[in-house]
């Protein structure tokens, strides 16, 4: 589910996705930066040998928050080994605990911590996240009476938990398992606009200014990427369905699905096409601030929502250099409440191009810069690993 708690669990969730593998031999060898055989800057040794302390920066772009901020996340990274099945060799993600803290240029702030973890004898993963934010955000509001799409912005104090418990199949390319949230919120109207538009507004939210949302889930993933920071080839696949009501301590009751699909494929050996489609839907009592909505670059956060969501986006990425590469983007979709308002619901559209380097040859992880256009203009963004990124 996307809402208020994906900015404040930005950090961890873009700097590492849950499925990446840094099961490695250790070796005592003196420190470099550089890689031996090209003698660039790499990272590589230091995440894989080094074993210990990363300090990461955070560079904030998201528009719905600012557009600038930054923040830092001191990670903590355990290795583990590989599983062998059927003569197959398995790389296994590695146990990683992160706090972190930012800011942006809006005063939203943010700060809290997690722990993605393995128990080996069961052949289980685990997350567990907390944190505290104060998120200044917009929201769009369709008054029926007045045919305006208005906006306003508000606050949201959120005191986020979540977890997950996930078991591996016997083909470890399969998983499968539960997850909970429970979020407090407090929400105000920070528009210094009066009259008739902001009696309408407190009318339309009078009973989501403030609350709690819990809700209980089940997900199933399948991976097949060669690699989960830069793929090359293979398959993603995520499905999720989350169910709030009292009884899991919410104050609403409402249903969510959410579906994804990402598909990597080398059209020469330089060049990697990739795809991704998208839905979310959900059914109920669901508050306006956590309604699905569409998330590409160029988009700001919650500008198109609706009970229902779909979108398709295409990247192209050439490796023009064995360290540099270029990538072009563009993709489109739309957020709706009912299926036969589709026709009449407007296109969210994104484009644009940027580049990556090769920054840890040994786990083919690339990191740059992407700058997108959409509906509402121009805004950039600091990518690690892929763009696309799915827990």
């Amino acid at each position: 589910m996307k809402n208020a708690l994906a900015i404040l669990l930005f950090a961890l969730c873009t700097l590492f996705p849950a499925q990446q593998s840094f099961a490695q031999e250790k070796k005592d060898t003196k420190l470099s930066f550089r890689d031996p055989d090209d003698h660039q800057l790499d990272l590589s040794q230091w995440i894989l040998e080094k074993n210990g302390f990363v300090p990461m920066p955070i560079l904030i772009t998201e528009p719905a928050v600012g557009g600038f901020g930054g923040g830092f996340a001191p990670i903590f990274i355990q290795q583990n080994a590989p599983i062998t099945k059927n003569g197959k060799m398995y790389p296994q993600p590695p146990d990683v605990t992160v706090g972190f803290a930012g800011y942006t240029l809006n005063d939203s702030w943010a700060a809290g911590g997690g722990r993605v973890g393995t128990i080996k004898k069961w052949g289980m993963r685990y997350m567990l996240m907390a944190g505290y934010g104060n998120i200044n955000m917009n929201y769009y509001f369709d008054f029926d009476r007045i045919n305006q799409n208005a906006e306003f912005e508000f606050n949201i104090k959120t005191i986020p938990v979540t977890g997950s418990l996930t078991k591996q199949f016997n083909d470890p390319r399969f998983s499968a398992g539960i997850q909970y949230m429970f979020m407090h919120n407090e929400l105000d109207v920070k528009s210094n606009r009066s009259g008739k538009y902001i009696d309408m507004l407190n009318d339309k939210i009078a009973d989501y200014v403030s609350g709690n949302i819990g809700w209980l889930g089940l997900k199933f993933s399948f991976d097949s990427r060669d690699n989960t920071f830069t793929p090359d080839e293979g398959i993603k696949t995520y499905i999720s369905a989350n169910w709030s009501n009292p009884a899991v301590g919410s104050d609403y009751k409402y249903g969510q699905f959410e579906g994804a699909f990402y598909y990597y494929l080398p059209l020469r050996y330089n060049w990697i096409n990739g795809f991704r489609f998208d839905m979310q839907q959900s059914v109920g009592d669901q508050p306006f601030y956590i309604k699905p909505f569409i998330d590409m670059r160029g988009i700001p956060m919650a500008r198109y929502q609706g009970k229902t969501t779909m979108l398709a986006e295409l990247e192209e990425r050439w490796d023009i250099k064995p360290r540099w590469s270029l990538v072009f983007f563009a993709g489109a979709g739309k957020g709706f409440d009912d299926f036969d308002q589709f026709g009449k619901a407007e296109w969210a559209w994104d484009y644009g191009s940027g580049f990556r380097y090769l920054i840890a040859k040994k786990l083919k992880l690339r990191m740059g810069v992407d700058l997108a256009m959409g509906p509402e203009g121009f805004t950039y963004y600091l990518v690690f690993g892929s763009n696309w990124l799915r827990q």
